[in-house]
């Protein structure tokens, strides 16, 4: 029983053996695959192993790449905020514009100093005073981003307008509440106002506001994406209104516009054709306020066609050109891919330089 029980320890005690000396081997000769271990103590002899072998540091360019990546979910808020930035610009003043901002004096700053203001003109049956009233208090709400209360201000205007009968104003009114619809993603109700707009132009034979407005409703059916027909609003009614009143900045905008829904549907080599038609426009008449816009859409379709270094042209002039307009959203859209192409291209430091510049502009934009 001893004999079998010595028998059956030494394949223990074998196994033992070499797996010390194993081990001891793996501490004399295991090297640092990553060769960043420089120094260590080669005299230790205590418990464990005389070095602890580590993963290596990521590289600046791996770190890099990831916040990239990260932060490319971001884009669909840049992208809205320019959309936001784009058509708040196209908010209609009344007629009576010019008294209102003299009622305004002081300007009112709460919620109920507006209503203050507008039941004391609702008093005195001065509906007009009243719409007009609403509708401005509607344009700075839709300034600070309150959209839902820029809409139901504008429904009350709306009513106010229709009681008074002033077809003019009532048809600024839903052009306003076009506009706030269509952020809002409603392309049903933005159309509906947006036609009406177009119905009263129409019957002021006025061919620029007729032509703004089908530019404005082709953008609002690309939202629904009808694309060919957005085409067609623009193609066949759009420029030839501009042609014969011949409004460049209109015809500027309506081949912009062009370009931006071929982009909407990944069509990028005609979304280009038509932004070039714009900016070669834009530089004949010397209409600047669209360029850096073109600029960056130009760049943003050769980037999305892996053309970086055309696209890396476009972009450095789409920044300068919105430096000098102070357009910190378009700035932030621009730094974020251009950023990419040069880490894309190694260029470590100019890719880290422009990170840093996405986040300060971010903070900025979005504070």
């Amino acid at each position: 029983m001893i004999k079998q029980s010595v028998l059956l320890a030494w394949p223990v005690l074998f196994f033992g053996v070499v797996g010390l000396w194993s081990e001891g081997q793996a501490q004399e000769t295991g090297a640092d695959p990553s060769g960043y271990i420089l120094k260590y103590d080669e005299d230790f002899d205590g418990i464990g192993p005389r070095v602890y072998v580590l993963p290596a540091p990521r590289t600046k360019k791996e770190v890099l790449t990831d916040t990239y990546q990260d932060i490319v979910s971001f884009q669909d808020s840049i992208a809205a905020a320019l959309q936001y930035q784009k058509f708040k610009a196209n908010f209609k003043a009344t007629s009576n514009q010019a008294t209102i901002l003299l009622l305004l004096d002081p300007m009112p700053i709460t919620d109920e100093a507006w209503e203050t203001l507008v039941q004391r003109y609702l008093t005195q049956n001065n509906r007009d005073i009243v719409y007009g009233l609403l509708n401005e208090q509607a344009r700075q709400a839709t300034e600070a981003g309150r959209i839902s209360q820029g809409i139901s201000l504008l429904e009350r205007a709306r009513e106010y307008a229709s009681v008074a009968n002033l077809p003019a104003d009532i048809a600024v009114i839903q052009a306003n509440l076009a506009t706030l619809q269509f952020l809002t993603h409603n392309a049903a109700e933005a159309q509906q106002y947006e036609e009406a707009y177009y119905a009263q132009a129409r019957k002021d034979k006025d061919p620029i506001e007729q032509g703004r407005s089908l530019v404005k409703l082709a953008r609002i059916q690309a939202l629904a994406e009808n694309y060919n027909t957005a085409e067609n609003t623009i193609i066949r009614k759009a420029i030839p209104l501009f042609n014969r009143a011949r409004f460049y900045e209109g015809k500027v905008r309506a081949w912009e516009m062009l370009g931006d829904i071929y982009q909407a549907q990944n069509k990028h080599i005609q979304a280009q054709w038509f932004l070039i038609q714009a900016r070669d426009l834009a530089h004949a008449r010397n209409h600047k306020d669209d360029l850096a816009e073109i600029e960056y859409m130009l760049g943003s379709s050769k980037f999305i066609q892996k053309k970086y270094d055309l696209a890396k042209t476009e972009f450095i002039e789409a920044y300068d050109l919105a430096e000098q307009e102070d357009n910190d959203v378009l700035k932030l859209a621009i730094v974020e891919k251009l950023g990419t192409i040069y880490l894309l291209q190694n260029n470590l430091k100019r890719a880290e330089e422009l990170l840093n510049e996405y986040w300060e502009l971010r903070r900025e934009v979005f504070r």
